[in-house]
């Protein structure tokens, strides 16, 4: 493989305006995102120092999110779904000015704060899962896996550069400020998403379906390759990284005392993205695989052992690398999920599928979270990592096993099923068994 064949491909930005269009505002709207994210948490805690207040505030987020994801889902199929993505984006607009002028005011209402928060998170939600419907009408299909890594290295690099700007504003304006920025990118997001041309949606005349979502999750489930996503993808976002737990780690089982903890800490959240962007800065290589499948379910693997690593870790270089390397990993299964989904789901389905897919992975998170809060009674945070990367791993193997569909994935073939498995299961000559049911998701896209 030569040099230049690993460097992050970049021809979905060369060859399509519309791509090349959302990306852009895409990237405007993560640096305003991150630094009001900063600002808002700044902002809760200092109103009542009440760590209660600012869960409260997480709760609102994720259920908004998973909510808008699945009436974004429906709606997705039905109208044009550039006028969708530019509603959304208009109220998130008026959500984070709503932010600003509450912040301006002498004495915040935290009660307005939960109501631009929830406003928010259903303009994201409907957002994200328009996003991920749209590229496939944006790009061809053997370039998939180069969109999905542009859309994962500009999320890591705004991960880490966003929320470091955030704080700088903050210190020298003010919460108000901030979130008064926010709403002029996503304001500017809105306005580039306008010169996209029209997406509507392809709907056969004789399609029954009325929009259910039921039809949607029933297709995913019988779908050879979607199935195994279904089942893999709600094992890695309950018992994924136990991001929540690293000040426990940092205190009890990496031992650093003083100020020394701060530091520490912040090594620990930045190294799933240094690993994410060393993967996505030299992604070339995926478009050029011909068993995504696998390497995905290998990707599953190591992210799990990385983790059980992170887990077994007494010293902090090591746990940095462990992190690092569960980021590369993670990194690599969203790129090849992303693409596999989008291949494998027919337009006039895309945006129900969509939906579930990135609903399931919210509540996939909130569920993640309570059960590391039940078993820490039981187990160390430590011991908790170890748990759930061998959950992870053992998962990434079984499916591997039980489910070949997804194993023997490729992106060469036209990815869809015949609208007899659809209805009724594969044909009779069908190659492999499908899958009865599943529950699902993936995490990787994020809104423009």
């Amino acid at each position: 493989m030569r040099a230049r064949d690993l460097l992050l491909d970049i021809a979905p930005l060369r060859d399509s305006r519309d791509f090349r269009a959302i990306f852009i505002a895409r990237v405007v709207s993560l640096f305003g995102l991150g630094m009001a994210t900063v600002a808002l948490a700044y902002q809760v805690y200092q109103m009542d120092e009440s760590i209660l207040d600012m869960a409260v505030v997480s709760v609102i987020m994720s259920i908004t999110v998973m909510l808008g994801s699945l009436w974004g889902g429906w709606m997705t199929d039905r109208v044009d779904r550039r006028a969708l993505i530019v509603s959304a984006r208009a109220a998130a607009t008026l959500a984070f000015a709503g932010l600003a002028v509450n912040a301006f005011l002498p004495d915040p209402s935290l009660w307005a704060v939960y109501a631009c928060v929830a406003w928010d998170g259903l303009a994201t939600g409907v957002s994200v899962t328009v996003l991920m419907a749209v590229a496939p009408t944006l790009v061809r299909p053997d370039q998939l896996p180069a969109a999905g890594a542009l859309i994962s290295l500009t999320g890591e690099i705004g991960s880490i550069t966003a929320p470091l700007l955030g704080g700088v504003l903050l210190a020298l304006t003010g919460p108000g400020a901030v979130f008064a920025f926010a709403a002029f990118t996503t304001a500017v997001t809105t306005v580039l998403i306008t010169r996209v041309r029209p997406l509507p949606p392809l709907r056969d005349e004789d399609d029954e379906d009325n929009g259910s979502v039921r039809v949607a999750f029933r297709y995913a489930a019988r779908n050879r390759v979607l199935g195994g996503l279904l089942v893999l993808g709600t094992v890695m976002a309950v018992f994924s990284m136990p991001v929540m737990l690293f000040p426990a780690v940092v205190d009890r089982q990496l031992g650093i005392s003083g100020d020394s903890r701060k530091i520490v800490l912040g090594l620990l959240y930045t190294a799933p993205a240094v690993g994410a962007i060393a993967v996505s800065a030299t992604s070339g290589w995926l478009n050029r695989t011909t068993r995504p499948g696998l390497l995905l379910l290998a990707a599953g693997f190591i992210g799990g052992a990385a983790t059980i690593g992170f887990g077994l870790s007494t010293h902090v270089v090591v746990a940095f690398v462990m992190l690092a390397i569960g980021g590369a990993a993670g990194t690599v299964y969203e790129i090849l999920e992303y693409a596999l989904v989008q291949h494998n789901t027919p337009d006039r389905l895309r945006g129900r599928i969509v939906s579930v897919l990135t609903a399931q992975g919210t509540s996939g998170g909130i569920v993640g979270d309570g059960e590391m809060a039940a078993i820490s009674r039981w187990f160390s945070p430590g011991g908790i990592a170890v748990l759930n990367g061998a959950v992870c791993a053992g998962a990434a193997v079984l499916v591997a096993a039980f489910i070949p569909g997804l194993r023997k994935a490729t992106l060469l073939d036209d990815g869809t099923e015949s609208e007899d498995e659809e209805r009724g299961g594969p044909p009779p000559d069908a190659p492999e068994p499908g899958l009865g049911s599943v529950p699902a998701s993936p995490r990787s896209a994020t809104d423009p």
